[in-house]
Formats: C-alpha cells, sequence, structure tokens
C-alpha cells in the first residue's frame, strides 16, 4: 500500500505458555509485539496443559565426585614399623613463610600427643615445588621444618623424644609440576609443598 503504513497480521510466539496470539496493527523492526491487551483468563486450560512438556531430570544431572577434586591435606603410610605423616604445608604455612599459621597448632597438638611414646629419633623432612630458586627453596623448606619441630617440642616438652629437622628443597617430588605440554599443575606443585613427620610406631 502506498503512502500509508500497512496494517499487518503477525504471529507471535509466547514460548512460556506454548501458544500462537495473533496481533494485528502496525509492526515494525524496532517496535516489539504489545501484549499488553492479552488477558490470561482467555487462555483455556487445555491450551496451557498442551504447552507443558514433562522431562527426565536424570537426563539432565551429573554425578560429581567430590573427592576428584579435593587435595588431601594430611596423608599417613606406614613402612615396616616406621610411620610418616604427610601434611601439606599449605596448611601449615602462609605463602612463602616458614612461620606457623593459627590453624596449624590444633594440627601438631594431635600428632604430638602420638609421638609422647616412640621409640628412637624423629624426622621431620620439609619439601617445596620447583618454582624459584633451588637455594632458596632448600633454605624455605629446612626453616618449615625447624618450624615444625620446634613446635611439636612445646607440646611435649622435656620428656619427649629427640626430633630431627631437615630440609630436601624441591629435590624429592612426589608429582610432577607440569603436564607434557609443559602447562604448569598447579595442584601438583600443591603436593610437592609438604612436610613429612616420621616415627617408629612399633
Amino acid at each position: 500500500m502506498r503512502g500509508g503504513v500497512a496494517a499487518r497480521r503477525t504471529l507471535t510466539a509466547v514460548p512460556a505458555l506454548g501458544l500462537i496470539v495473533a496481533l494485528t496493527g502496525p509492526a515494525t523492526a524496532d517496535a516489539p509485539p504489545d501484549f499488553s491487551d492479552l488477558n490470561p483468563n482467555d487462555i483455556s486450560r487445555s491450551a496451557v496443559e498442551e504447552s507443558v512438556s514433562d522431562i527426565t531430570p536424570s537426563e539432565f544431572v551429573t554425578g560429581i565426585d567430590p573427592s576428584g577434586f579435593m587435595e588431601k591435606l594430611e596423608q599417613e603410610e606406614v613402612e615396616g614399623s616406621t610411620t610418616t605423616v604427610t601434611i601439606s604445608a599449605d596448611v601449615l604455612f602462609e605463602f612463602d613463610e616458614a612461620t606457623l599459621n593459627k590453624g596449624a597448632e590444633k594440627r601438631l597438638t594431635s600428632i604430638a600427643q602420638r609421638l609422647k611414646n616412640v621409640s628412637g629419633t624423629v624426622e621431620v623432612v620439609g619439601h617445596s615445588d620447583g618454582v624459584g630458586d633451588n637455594d632458596y627453596n632448600l633454605k624455605l623448606s629446612e626453616d618449615r621444618a625447624k618450624a615444625v619441630k620446634k613446635a611439636l617440642e612445646d607440646e611435649l616438652g622435656s620428656d619427649g623424644p629427640d626430633i630431627e629437622a631437615s630440609g630436601k628443597g624441591s629435590s624429592e617430588p612426589v608429582a610432577e609440576e607440569t603436564d607434557d605440554d609443559g602447562n604448569d599443575v598447579p595442584s601438583a606443585r600443591a603436593k610437592n609443598r609438604r612436610v613429612e613427620i616420621s616415627f617408629d610406631g612399633s
């Protein structure tokens, strides 16, 4: 129609109700359809029921095992009569620090109770990840081992066993810190930052 606005009959979907609503009036690309005159009471019950689809939730839910995403903060290994308790350095120390944090006290107090009647010398060995200078990492691991040793000695008192502390730096990793493409693996580095406490559990 020349010289005027053509009236269009537009079929518009209402997704929430699964209906097709016919709107009559001028429609442009910039003006959305006007639903102000749409009365929900005019929609039949059967139309609403037909717009509802059943779904099976199990098809859309994936089971997740949290253990696959969590790093163990403390592990224990027994070989012969020797027990080795490995504690993540991240729960004992702040980043790049050798001073025990507040949360370390409770954890080390629990271990100290187990050391009261052990025979022989208790070995405390610190380990770092491979980031940074080897000499720096060696000293950091030694200082952390000494901090753990002192905390155990303070808890045990003069009647406790002899405790020796040493550091290995990054020389004895338990996990590969990079993947096959050379990309950094943060979870592996976290495993390598650790303190091992070994004692004769017999």
